[in-house]
Order: structure tokens, then C-alpha cells, then sequence
């Protein structure tokens, strides 16, 4: 998993020099994107939206009957113009059982990363703002859980509350939790040391305001890149354990259920496999470029290092 740098912005009333103001990004990502000329990461933006839309509206082009009902005499079709993806073994339109399986494995994804995110943060924020024994022992807690595999505790979660799409996303914030305490909690610990938290505690605002109004929304970019970059790593844990049969139950169509029931035709008929695939493939690759972007474009360091 990719972590984002952090960077604090020191104030300065040090006038600022013509290079410097021509280092800065133009504002707003597109214009930055635009500018720098990255086009990879500006078509693989366009893509996510694409899929997006797609996902969207899927239950108006393709109703859940025509992609879960099994028609055994057009099973195995080739692409063509009745069906554009082909059919997958039951005779299932695979297109729309790709664009169905979007709308779960993104739904997965932003599941787990909120839920994920919003606990770590606030775990991280608390061993970060305050030094004691509590927060000392919860952050070996959390080194004893990221020493674990993040797949066999997303397993472990998923044999205990089930095969659901619900247990599926919360075995992925789970997993994943204890990286987003860490990450956050160096952030939260150097800016508690800033002048500005020390004048606002200075005139008496309380711990909860200081970390609400002050801390986070400073870490604001930084909860930014690493949601994106985390966002690729949910998809490729949902995908895999539904590939391993502990995601959600069939008919319900996840592109890793849909690779790991095409198995059997890769040789004879690869389209069936192909059409899930190529869609995961897409997917995870364009949130890592788009958050190679975002960091880029919020890290000063990070675009200097690419000149």
C-alpha cells in the first residue's frame, strides 16, 4: 500500500520569490493535471468517471432479472452485437453483470475506506494529540494487528459474520484500520506543537475543538491522497476474497466471483474471464495513477522530485 508523504506548511513572512510562486500548482486539480501535462493520470480520471456513470445507471439498461436469470441455451456466447461482452456459462449477459459488479465492488471500496478511515482517524488523532499509557499500549495494538496479514484478517472477519456484502466491506476497514492510526498519528503529533494550537489552548480552547477545528482539517489533503491510493488496495482485497468464495453469495455478480467461476473456460472461451478482469485491471489502475496525481499535486516535494 502506498503511503502518502506527509507535509506540514511552515508560515513564513519571508516574501515569496518568482520561482517559488511558479512551483505552485494552478488551483484546482484538473488545471494542475492540465498544465503539468499528465495526461495518463487525466484519461484515467476520465475512465473512473466513465465507470462511475456506468455503474450508476446500470439498473436502467440492465434490470437484476436479466443478469441473474440462467438461459443455458445461449450459454457461452462470443462477443457480438445481441450480446457486446458475450455471455458467461448460465447465459448471462456479461456486460451487465460487469456493470452490475461495478456498482458492488465500488460500494465495497468506499465502504471500507470510510469506515476505515473515519476510525483511524480518530484513533490516530487521539494517540497522536495525547502521550500516555492508553495511547501507548492502543498503538502496539495496532503494530500487533498490521504484523498480520491484512488478507487473513479480512478472512478471519468474514468467517465470523459471514458472506455479505456488509461483512465483506467491514472486513476490509478492519484489516486496514490499524495502517490508517499509524499513518495519522505522526501528522496529528507534530502539528499539536504548532504555534497555532498553542496560542487557540492558550486562551483556553478545549482538546475536542483543537483536534476538530484545527488538526484536521490541516491533515485535509493528506485524508485526500490516501483515501484515493487506498481506494485501489480495497477493490484488490474485496476481489480477492470474493475469488476465494467469502464475498457476497451468488447470483449477486463481483468481478472476483466472476473471475474465479470462468476459470474453467480461460482456453475454450476467454472472453468470460476477460470481461471481469480487464474491468478489475482498469479499475485499480487508474485510482493508483489519479492518486499518484493527487499526491503530487498537494506535495511540493513530491513534484520537485519529478522535475
Amino acid at each position: 500500500m502506498t503511503l502518502a508523504s506527509p507535509t506540514l506548511e511552515v508560515q513564513s513572512n519571508a516574501p515569496v520569490s518568482t520561482s517559488a510562486v511558479a512551483r505552485r500548482p494552478p488551483r484546482g486539480f484538473l488545471r494542475y493535471l492540465v498544465s503539468a501535462r499528465r495526461w495518463i493520470a487525466l484519461g484515467s480520471l476520465a475512465i473512473l468517471l466513465v465507470i462511475f456513470a456506468a455503474a450508476a445507471i446500470a439498473p436502467w439498461i440492465f434490470d437484476w432479472i436479466s443478469i441473474t436469470q440462467v438461459s443455458l441455451d445461449r450459454a457461452l456466447l462470443a462477443p457480438g452485437n445481441a450480446f457486446w461482452l458475450g455471455t458467461d456459462e448460465l447465459g448471462r449477459d456479461l456486460l451487465g453483470r460487469v456493470l452490475w459488479g461495478a456498482r458492488i465492488t465500488l460500494a465495497v471500496a468506499f465502504g471500507s475506506v470510510a469506515m476505515g478511515m473515519t476510525v483511524g482517524i480518530s484513533l490516530g488523532a487521539i494517540c497522536g494529540f495525547y502521550s500516555n499509557a492508553a495511547t501507548g499500549a492502543l498503538m502496539r495494538f495496532m503494530d500487533f494487528m498490521i504484523a498480520f496479514p491484512r488478507t487473513l484478517v479480512a478472512i478471519m472477519v468474514v468467517a465470523v459474520a459471514g458472506n455479505s456484502v456488509m461483512s465483506l466491506t467491514a472486513a476490509i476497514a478492519i484489516s486496514t484500520m490499524p495502517i490508517y492510526v499509524r499513518f495519522f498519528a505522526a501528522p496529528v503529533r507534530a502539528l499539536k506543537e504548532r504555534e497555532f494550537v498553542l496560542a487557540s489552548r492558550s486562551i483556553g480552547v478545549g482538546d475536542l475543538r483543537l483536534i476538530l477545528s484545527h488538526i484536521i482539517p490541516n491533515i485535509g489533503s493528506l485524508i485526500i491522497v490516501q483515501a484515493t491510493t487506498s481506494l485501489a488496495e480495497a477493490i484488490l482485497i474485496g476481489s480477492g476474497l470474493s475469488f476465494l468464495g467469502l464475498g457476497p453469495p451468488p447470483p449477486i455478480p463481483e468481478w472476483g466471483a466472476m473471475i474465479a467461476n470462468s476459470r474453467a473456460h480461460l482456453t475454450s472461451h476467454p472472453h468470460v474471464l476477460l470481461a471481469p478482469g480487464c474491468a478489475l485491471f482498469i479499475v485499480i489502475l487508474s485510482f493508483n495513477l489519479v492518486g499518484d496525481a493527487l499526491r503530487d499535486y498537494v506535495d511540493p516535494r513530491s513534484r520537485q522530485a519529478r522535475r
